[in-house]
């Protein structure tokens, strides 16, 4: 019923085929599990009771089966001894004897030893025709006709000793039963009649169960005793009826198959104006008689309610004390489960009056188990829900607070950011000059101020350094530019001095060569005429020839010298002027990228005082390109 996890497979089962509707209401579910209860106890006491009932039933059959097998036991002991009295009584010779009168005087004292005997007759003859010797009932002239006697007609035996019994017949003296033996050894027999009503006295079916009797039928379902016939409950002639019908003579045909000492019961026979007006049962026990027409089987009667009332009450009682049970189980149940289902209606109807907001609701219970520790629970709960409550709402106001600061925050943020925003666009078009002022409200907006204002001032200061490095570069270049042509344009005359002085000496050379070589043919002719002429003092003349003709070799060798340095000075100036114009060239290009640059710069506003200013400027740059010039 709950979730917490702590169910098995069996419980899953049981929750996934219980409808939602019975899941959802605990009296229900009460209602249900009482009545599965119920109904098992019920079956339980049913169930026992019907064991008890038939346990009670079959001990109730087996005991009326055993009162018949007594009854018969009782006619049988009956018959034994009017047999034997029979038998004892045919050994004395008195029977023999001529004298009637002491053969009548005997027969009445043995009548007199027994009040079951009604009469005693002594008769001799044959089946065809007997003659009444002495009789305690009629005159020593009377005969048996007329009498019910016919049985009589039948006296063969096969000894002295043997005993024959009759069926029941009616007499002067009532129903009687005949027993005969032979006497004597010659054709006299002794006949003793003993009263079946004496015998229907013994039984007992009427003490043992209201409107119960014992009847004896014989196995043509003739009755032969009627226990009612001694209470005049039943009429004589009634006793030789035909006993119920084929339904009702069933017991009569179960009895005559079993063997002598066997008895039986039929607990429920259907109604029979010849027996009992209302259902029935009879026990039935059969009787052997020796050497009598047939066998008797004796029925002993009652009403079944009567018969089986105990078993009924037992029936009865046990189903009352099944029904009570489950009717006291219930009703406890039901009261249980009654206050147990409103004790929860009530605490789920406070529960929700929780759920609704209303945490004022009194949860209180006199109850000290599981329901009242639920409601001690619920309350701890509520007192708990109130105090979070309490809480919520003063976090709720302080988040309110918290919110309005926020926001008051947020518009503050907003505006300072808008305002930021504009100084930060007028500084993204190129005014250095603006400045975030910090308000002190919000120290991450005053620190983004200041850094923002101090990458402001340093972004002018570089960019006022920038311009006017750009203006210096510009006008130093220009400078340069100027200087390298004016070294260019002097170079390029040094060149064409020395290209002049150059081709001087070459001419001044080629003079002295001429003039060497000059020397140098006077000097042969003059050493060519000493020889062959007059001895002239020549030598001081040869020497100052020769010494000229030196001067003027070592001339042209001073000649060459100059004009080799000349053409290296000349390659030199030519090297020089080429350097001079491509740094011309690239004096102009700086010039150029520094309008560029200064072109740029100056759309940035700046103030002055963060301009830069070089240590060394432009004029420096000319000072220094003057000596290239030299």
């Amino acid at each position: 019923m709950s979730g917490d996890g702590s169910s098995g497979p069996v419980l899953g089962l049981v929750r996934a085929v219980t409808p939602d509707f019975v899941r959802r209401r605990y009296a229900l579910k009460f209602l249900i599990v009482l009545s599965v209860m119920g109904l098992a106890i019920g079956s339980v006491g049913v169930y026992a009771t019907a064991q008890i009932t038939e346990q009670t039933r079959d001990r109730v059959e087996s005991e009326y089966s055993g009162i018949a097998s007594q009854e018969a036991t009782i006619i049988d002991q009956w018959n034994e001894r009017n047999r034997q009295g029979v038998r004892l009584a045919s050994n004395n010779d008195v029977w023999t004897a001529d004298d009637p009168a002491t053969v009548e005087r005997a027969a009445r004292n043995l009548k007199s030893d027994s009040a079951d005997i009604t009469a005693l007759h002594v008769v001799n003859g044959s089946s065809e025709h007997l003659d009444i010797v002495a009789s305690t009932r009629f005159d020593a002239s009377a005969t048996f006709e007329g009498t019910n006697r016919e049985w009589l007609a039948d006296l063969s035996f096969s000894s002295l000793g043997q005993v024959k019994s009759s069926s029941v017949y009616d007499t002067e003296s009532g129903a009687v039963v005949g027993f005969v033996s032979p006497v004597g050894g010659g054709d006299h027999y002794l006949v003793l009649e003993s009263s079946v009503n004496a015998l229907a006295s013994r039984f007992q079916g009427a003490q043992r169960a209201e409107d119960g009797f014992t009847q004896v039928v014989n196995g043509d379902g003739e009755v032969l005793i009627d226990e009612r016939a001694e209470e005049s409950s039943a009429e004589p002639a009634a006793l030789f009826s035909t006993y119920g019908d084929q339904r009702a003579r069933q017991p009569i045909r179960a009895a005559l198959d079993m063997p002598a000492g066997s008895s039986g019961v039929s607990a429920q026979m259907p109604a029979h104006s010849g027996v009992i007006d209302e259902e029935y049962a009879v026990g039935y026990a059969p009787v052997p008689i020796t050497n009598g027409p047939d066998d008797w089987v004796v029925l002993v009667h009652a009403p079944t309610g009567e018969v089986f009332g105990f078993v009924q009450t037992v029936s009865d009682f046990g189903l009352v004390a099944t029904g009570v049970a489950v009717l006291l189980m219930g009703a406890i149940g039901a009261a249980l489960g009654y206050n147990t289902a409103t004790t929860i209606d009530r605490l789920t109807g406070k529960a929700e009056q929780m759920e609704a907001g209303n945490l004022d609701v009194t949860i209180e219970t006199g109850r000290i188990d599981n329901i009242g520790r639920l409601y001690g629970a619920f309350g701890s709960m509520r007192d708990a829900l109130s105090d979070q409550i309490r809480e919520a709402e003063q976090a709720r106001k302080e988040a309110e607070v918290s919110r309005a600061e926020a926001m008051e925050m947020s518009d503050y943020l907003q505006e300072t950011a808008e305002e930021y925003s504009e100084i930060m666009q007028a500084g993204a078009r190129g005014d250095l000059t603006q400045r975030m002022e910090p308000d002190g409200e919000n120290e991450a907006m005053d620190r983004i101020a200041e850094d923002f204002n101090e990458m402001l001032t340093e972004l002018e200061m570089t960019t006022g350094q920038l311009k006017s490095f750009a203006v210096q570069v510009e006008e130093g270049g220009r400078a340069v530019q100027q200087s390298a042509e004016t070294v260019r344009d002097a170079s390029e005359q040094v060149a064409e001095s020395i290209q002049k002085i150059s081709d001087d000496a070459y001419d001044q050379k080629e003079r002295l060569r001429r003039i060497s070589e000059d020397v140098d043919a006077v000097a042969k002719a003059i050493e060519s005429s000493g020889s062959d002429g007059e001895a002239v003092d020549l030598d001081e003349s040869l020497r100052m020839i020769r010494e000229v003709a030196d001067l003027v070799e070592t001339a042209v060798d001073l000649g060459e010298e100059t004009m080799a340095e000349s053409e290296n000075v000349a390659g030199a100036a030519e090297e020089q002027a080429a350097e001079l114009t491509e740094v011309s060239a690239r004096a102009e290009e700086l010039v150029r990228y520094a309008q560029y640059l200064g072109d740029g710069l100056n759309n940035f506003e700046t103030e002055e005082e963060h301009e830069f200013v070089f240590q060394t400027g432009a004029s420096d740059i000319e000072d220094g390109a003057g000596p290239s010039g030299d």
